[in-house]
């Protein structure tokens, strides 16, 4: 089953999806790209909806800003009492194609799923100048026992530890494509990732030792709103009452209008086996 959620105009593009369920409400939230007269700005936006399949119009979270052009947002997780959402900024102050070397992690907190606060940087590579932290992109926060572990575009992907979302401690890199999305089942880590173009999948124990499972395209050559690229997947767990187990969040690429047009989709698998493809 699959549903094609939000199809890219001449104006408007829809990337880098990421998804929390509660009390029946899907809660999802995407990078929103405005092709505008002067120029691409970058948003991050949320919709909702209750069967995967009719959602509401998007609204923008995030300011106009070429400077910071908040964007692909990565996950949220409950901590203290607040819902916490992670992001990124994408410079492009100065025409640049993509994200320049100011390109930070973020996260923005809310009490409700839908009014959040102001973005505030997080320091993933612990006491540093900000300005020697170098780029990064596309966060993911999995909390794990206690353990808040963060995943981000750096030499691969790179990860690092807290114990309370505010300090961190850097952990290493493993070779890896981009958009990271992290899951534990059982004893291991099954990290979904996005090379050159599909939806790579690797696994782990320990973080130190990593099995490449390959990559899918899903149906790409039947998808002409996908035929650049399939990329940006997010799995999201479901509760018992839902008829299939796991919901995959992508984008697809069709570039032959706009840079980063794209569309959002959604399809669904029964168990994790049919995840590893």
């Amino acid at each position: 089953m699959f549903h094609l959620i939000f199809e890219q105009t001449d104006k408007y593009s829809y990337r880098d999806p990421a998804a929390y369920i509660k009390d029946g409400v899907i809660y999802l939230f995407f990078t929103l790209v405005e092709n505008a007269a002067d120029g691409k700005y970058f948003y991050v936006a949320e919709s909702t909806s209750t069967d995967f399949i009719h959602w509401s119009e998007p609204i923008v979270l995030t300011e106009k800003d070429e400077s910071k052009n908040y964007s692909s947002p990565g996950n949220v997780l409950e901590h203290n009492g607040y819902y916490y959402l992670c992001l990124q900024t994408y410079p492009r102050p100065n025409g640049e194609t993509y994200g320049n070397e100011n390109s930070r992690i973020y996260t923005m907190k809310s009490k409700d799923l839908i009014h959040w606060d102001e973005p505030e940087m997080i320091k993933v590579k612990g006491d540093i100048p900000i300005e020697d932290m170098g780029r990064m992109i596309d966060p993911y926060i999995l909390e794990d026992n206690g353990i808040f572990r963060c995943f981000f575009k750096q030499n691969g992907v790179s990860f690092s530890t807290s114990y309370d979302m505010k300090s961190w401690e850097f952990q290493g890199s493993v070779e890896c494509g981009e958009n990271v999305c992290v899951i534990k089942k059982n004893d291991e880590y099954l990290i979904f990732h996005s090379p050159e173009n599909g939806i790579g999948f690797l696994k782990t124990k320990d973080f130190k030792h990593f099995v490449d499972c390959g990559v899918t395209t899903l149906k790409q050559k039947d998808w002409l709103w996908a035929k650049d690229r399939i990329t940006a997947g997010f799995v999201l767990e479901l509760p018992d009452e839902y008829e299939n187990c796991y919901a995959l969040f992508f984008h697809g690429d069709n570039e032959e209008k706009h840079l980063f047009s794209a569309s959002l989709a959604v399809t669904f698998f029964n168990n994790i086996n049919e995840l590893l493809f």
